[in-house]
């Protein structure tokens, strides 16, 4: 058996060696028998991306003699476009080399500059050595090639930039999801061809299929940023990874991912939320630039929360005498869009206002006027800020536009400080003809002209007119009806039909010549006893079904509500509207009612809900009869 098994190993161990003795003579005959192997690149651009693509470069580094980081510091020392189209006759010849000397070009080239730059020969030579070796350039340079075209100025039909975005389609699967962020930034914006959009939906069906693969910051920003408003699918799933990465934004990505909701005015209040949460806890100062963008942001998405929103006012306060004109006006313009007062900001604007009243143009100041008038904010130097506001748009009343013209009225009427010279101009036929012509389309301006003739009529007794006819006035106001009650009103009117429960005692959703609405009115005679509305005269409504005037001694109740929208954002405060609005009421002769949510909405029973009615009615009474 032992010597069997040893002739069997020998046998095993002799062929083993002619194998080996024949694979060397093979190996020594393939050089000589094999052709060379052809190039990897065609000279001319296809669509299909080359699998070698990074294996090349490494070739051609190491041919030309110097590293890619050498070469790198060679292009960013140059600070012309000069020095780097020179620098490109001598590496010009290599694809990824030629796209760093176009990218480099674009950063140190002016605008205004471009066209001598792109018609140069050498950047010509510089595109047709892209173009024909473009399949090797590597893929992050490859969309900085892209970006630096299109801020060369490039036309869209240019056959070179056709090219590369040609290339970078084919290359979207491979790109990481952070050059898909950036090159979102890059495309979108430029998007205007037919070839443009198509790549812009490609880009986003990629980032759908990959958005778990975001794992920073910045890549989130700009896939939000840009395709958010491509993709509503994505921006539904960047919900969760916003809320993941809430906590490590920077303020400026907050901005921009705000900036980015209210552009498409999406209003996810998760994100707003979350953001607005991680601003608050952060201990740093945010940048006037950043405060004044993100009020903007959050004014148009209607979002208010009051901690955010006294965050951004401390930290603009200090800053406002270094606002520009418009900056200022633009802030406190959305401040009271959102209905936030806060009085230390409020007075450092309007003593900035004093300081560079020259440098304000009308329409700044208007709209610093307007934003007061929404707030009801009076300055404490009341009489100053008046007296310049008189003598800075006096003079500019004739060049003031009828819209503009009507805000700036209409804000003096709100804070009581109107004269009858504006009161004059903004009544003139010519200017409210414009807005109270169409009796079909009520504009907010014909209400708010409705609102500046009250005031001629009930609060300005040297004013002599001109008036608006009692015909327009008609015209615009629209029926009485309760389809669009909110609750609370809803819940007033079944309460007050228990407290009047004889028919036409109180009349519901009254439509005033004033430009108001009152929930309800009643007339109670000398001894507060209901009388029938039918039978009497009301002057404040336009089409009056009474005859008779009231008896002496009776008087006549308006009933108000007033909403939690009807306040500035956590006060007891009403805005300037509806300040406004119980100013006229009771300058009308009427004894205002009036019903607080925040007051309302503790009462629990129906016999508590009617106990708090009668209880301001005597309360109203009594502050009459004190006077």
């Amino acid at each position: 058996m032992a010597a069997r098994l040893i002739q069997r190993c020998s046998r095993l161990l002799a062929a083993a060696r002619s194998f080996q003795a024949s694979s060397v003579s093979i190996l020594a005959e393939c050089p000589r028998a094999c052709p060379p192997p052809l190039p990897l690149v065609s000279p001319l651009h296809t669509s299909a991306p080359c699998r070698y693509t990074d294996s090349l470069p490494a070739l051609k580094q190491k041919a030309s003699g110097q590293s890619e980081k050498d070469f790198v510091a060679v292009i960013q020392s140059a600070s012309t476009a000069e020095e780097l189209l020179q620098i490109s006759t001598e590496h010009g010849k290599n694809a990824n080399r030629a796209a760093a000397i176009i990218n480099q070009i674009a950063k140190v080239t002016e605008g205004n500059k471009a066209a001598a730059v792109v018609n140069d020969k050498r950047f010509g030579e510089l595109l047709s050595t892209v173009n024909r070796q473009i399949q090797v350039i590597w893929n992050a340079r490859l969309v900085g090639l892209l970006r630096s075209l299109h801020l060369l100025q490039l036309d869209n039909k240019n056959l070179f930039l056709r090219s590369v975005e040609t290339e970078v389609r084919w290359r979207l699967r491979k790109f990481s999801i952070e050059l898909l962020g950036r090159l979102a930034r890059v495309i979108v914006p430029c998007a205007q061809t037919e070839e443009q959009k198509v790549l812009v939906l490609d880009l986003a069906k990629t980032v759908e299929l990959r958005w778990t693969e975001v794992r920073d910051t910045k890549t989130l920003v700009n896939v939000i940023y840009s395709l958010s408003q491509v993709s509503k699918t994505l921006l539904e799933r960047m919900e969760d990874k916003v809320l993941e990465f809430a906590e490590l934004f920077t303020p400026e990505e907050s901005r921009t991912i705000t900036m980015a909701l209210a552009a498409q005015n999406c209003r996810s209040l998760p994100i707003l939320r979350a953001l607005s949460f991680h601003l608050v806890q952060r201990n740093m100062d945010l940048s006037s630039a950043v405060i004044i963008d993100l009020l903007y942001a959050y004014a148009k998405l209607n979002f208010s929360q009051q901690q955010v929103l006294q965050k951004m006012a401390s930290d603009l306060l200090p800053k406002v005498p270094e606002l520009s004109s418009r900056e200022m006006s633009g802030c406190i313009r959305s401040f009271s869009s959102l209905r936030y007062l806060n009085l230390p900001l409020c007075e450092a604007i309007a003593q900035a206002c004093l300081e560079r009243s020259p440098s304000l143009t009308p329409a700044q100041l208007s709209s610093i006027i307007l934003s007061f008038a929404h707030l009801n904010f009076l300055p404490s130097q009341q009489e100053e800020f008046f007296t310049m506001v008189v003598q800075r748009l006096n003079s500019e009343l004739d060049s003031l536009s009828p819209p503009l013209l009507v805000d700036l009225v209409w804000s003096l009427c709100v804070l009581q400080l109107v004269t009858p010279d504006f009161l004059q101009k903004a009544l003139e036929p010519q200017i409210y003809n414009q807005f109270m012509g169409n009796a079909n389309k009520p504009t907010n301006y014909s209400l708010k002209l409705t609102q500046i003739n009250a005031t001629a009529q009930l609060e300005c007794p040297e004013y002599r007119g001109p008036l608006i006819p009692l015909s327009l006035l008609s015209a615009l106001s629209p029926p009485a009806g309760g389809s669009n009650l909110s609750a609370l009103q809803t819940d007033i009117r079944n309460v007050l039909l228990d407290v009047f429960p004889a028919k036409e005692t109180c009349a519901f959703s009254r439509k005033t010549m004033y430009g108001h609405h009152i929930d309800a009115e009643f007339i109670y005679d000398s001894e507060n006893k209901p009388l029938a509305l039918r039978n009497f005269l009301d002057p404040h409504i336009l089409h009056s079904s009474g005859t008779d005037a009231l008896p002496e001694g009776a008087r006549r109740f308006a009933v108000k509500s007033w909403e939690f929208s009807n306040y500035c954002l956590r006060t007891k405060d009403l805005t300037g509207v509806y300040a406004l609005c119980r100013r006229h009421l009771r300058a009308a002769g009427f004894l205002v009612v009036e019903v607080p949510f925040y007051e309302w909405q503790d009462l629990k029973s129906e016999w508590q809900k009617s106990a708090f009615l009668k209880d301001q009615i005597k309360k109203v009474v009594a502050e009459e009869m004190s006077l």
